[in-house]
């Protein structure tokens, strides 16, 4: 470890890691790339080289990699390349398990409500140093003299109080401090050496001027490097606390929404083939000004950030109590303190987990700014995954309708989004839901007079005992060893008479013939690991260990 104030040597030696990794996604902004980081206790992130961009999206779409949930499996004899802050590694790294399993299918509401705590860190090299000073920065992310539109306004506007930023609170350090939220941090060491070495020496500073790592000084912490420590425009870890800005891009309010936004697992916002290109929010390009534009998160990040679940609505079109179609009014979120109709619509595609989400894009107060599709309805599509990134398919005026082919994965199937009526006065749009199958529609079932409780028919003494069943996904057993029967949803139904013996398929789920011995009990195995897990498909991971399993490969290992 490099003492406070040391100058980098120009062939540092590597040493060897010798704490736990937590596995982070650091997303750079602009680059159009993202980088997996081994996140340590004390507060230090190592670049993991050996996993490009496709790697990441793939565990990221699976649900596999979350960051900042699930920790990394690295050798105790890795090497830490302290000049670049790398980990010297060929393969990638093994996932191991979620640092808390019950955020996977769920938000993290604790981290998108409430009051949060902001430090804004004003970075000073030996030859250069960031063009804003301490006042101005602190104008800039938490309001003031002629300072109206900032991160804490907006997030507070966009979120109708849900979520709320305040200054950290003042705290004296070695040799310096913290006041109103911001503090400078001196490293003795060039631009020229990197954002990767500067942010890990200014976390270390940190620790040494106020004993806390950067995780437990605020909830949310911006380092401001000066001019030629970073290429591009910032970057934030995924699901973290600690976003990086480039000089004074530290000041734009949209480039602080959309690093901030990381921070809340946010993904980006695009279109066609533009990983940015959606600018119906603050997830796609930033500009420059520290005053504009007014525009907060497109539909399917609010949906995702929870703050109008009183006033959202999932639909599952083709199941549960679903028959024909569904009208219903959508309002702007600009108007939800006021209206009684819904502000945000999702509806589920549970077969291929790939969502969708309607928003009407009102242009006014906090929204004025919106660049694209302005007072429209709205439809993104999203992987059922948070952090992912979504994208904008369709803009809709009065009269429109958006298709959505092949629905829930069922061929032929098709969804229509039509938009019956705009009325621009009272901010509400008419929105109609339709379900078109191959098959006849499904009819409503006839109301049945009440009958007596019949008396039950005996049955034959089982052959064996079983535990009590445990329900599993969708109220299956998961522990249930019996073949499986056509289930009564269509779609599934139709999945199941595509095997070709029920030895295929698992409690209704996808086909998957593991293995050819039907009397083998790996396919059973694998059936419960099935209902525990997924409504669709086999985890590919322990698909491929199953199968080396069933071909006598002992030494697989999950």
């Amino acid at each position: 470890r490099l003492a406070h104030g040391q100058e980098v040597p120009s062939s540092t030696p590597p040493t060897t890691l010798d704490e736990t990794c937590l596995a982070v996604v650091k997303d750079i902004f602009s680059e159009d790339r993202k980088e997996l980081l081994c996140q340590t206790p004390s507060g230090m992130f190592y670049i993991i080289p050996s996993v490009n961009n496709r790697w990441i999206d793939e565990n990221m779409l699976s649900g596999e990699l979350i960051s900042g949930e699930v920790f990394m499996d690295i050798p105790f004899d890795t090497r830490v390349e302290r000049e670049t802050q790398t980990l010297v590694m060929t393969e990638p790294p093994k996932l191991l398990y979620y640092q808390n399993p019950s955020r996977r299918l769920h938000r993290q509401l604790s981290r998108t409500t409430g009051d949060k705590t902001v430090l804004v860190v004003r970075v000073s090299a030996s030859n250069s140093d960031v063009s804003i000073d301490e006042r101005d920065l602190s104008k800039s992310v938490f309001g003031g003299s002629n300072d109206f539109v900032n991160l804490k306004s907006q997030f507070t506007a966009c979120s109708h109080g849900k979520l709320n930023f305040q200054k950290r609170t003042d705290m004296n350090g070695l040799t310096t401090n913290i006041r109103d939220g911001v503090v400078t941090i001196r490293v003795n060491m060039p631009v020229q050496v990197g954002s990767n070495t500067i942010v890990n020496e200014v976390s270390r500073t940190i620790e040494e001027e106020f004993g806390t790592t950067v995780d437990g000084i605020a909830s949310h912490v911006m380092y401001c490097l000066p001019e030629g420590a970073l290429s591009g425009v910032g970057y934030a870890i995924m699901n973290g606390v600690l976003s990086v800005y480039n000089n004074e891009l530290c000041t734009s309010v949209s480039t602080q929404m959309h690093e901030v936004g990381h921070n809340l697992n946010l993904g980006h916002s695009g279109m066609g083939s533009d990983e940015y290109g959606d600018q119906t929010g603050v997830m796609g390009y930033s500009y420059k000004s520290s005053e504009t534009p007014k525009m907060c998160f497109n539909a399917a990040k609010l949906f995702q950030l929870r703050w109008f679940d009183d006033k959202s609505v999932s639909y599952t079109p083709g199941q549960n109590s679903w028959v024909f179609n569904r009208s219903f009014t959508l309002a702007s979120v600009v108007d939800y303190p006021t209206t009684r109709s819904f502000v945000l619509v999702e509806i589920l595609q549970p077969n291929i987990r790939l969502n969708y989400y309607i928003g009407f894009n009102v242009a006014k107060e906090f929204n004025s700014g919106v660049k694209q599709a302005m007072n429209q309805v709205v439809v993104y599509e999203k992987p059922w995954i948070d952090g992912n990134d979504s994208w904008r398919v369709a803009d809709l005026s009065q009269g429109h309708r958006h298709t959505i082919s092949n629905f829930n994965g069922v061929a032929g199937d098709t969804l229509t989004i039509d938009v019956l009526s705009i009325n621009q006065s009272a901010g509400e749009a008419q929105v109609r839901l339709e379900l078109n199958r191959v098959g006849p529609p499904p009819t409503r079932p006839p109301t049945k007079p009440p009958t007596r409780m019949p008396t039950p028919r005996p049955t034959p003494r089982p052959t064996r005992t079983t535990p009590s069943p445990t329900r599993g996904v969708g109220g299956r057993n998961p522990n249930s060893i019996d073949k499986p029967t056509a289930p009564a949803n269509p779609s599934c139904k139709r999945s199941m008479e595509a095997c070709e013996t029920t030895d295929d398929c698992c409690f209704g789920y996808s086909c998957r013939r593991i293995s050819s011995d039907s009397s083998s009990d790996g396919f059973t195995n694998v059936c419960r690991t099935v209902a525990k897990n997924s409504k669709d498909k086999l985890p590919r991971t322990q698909l491929y260990w199953w199968k080396r399993r069933l071909r006598g490969d002992a030494s697989a290992e999950m």
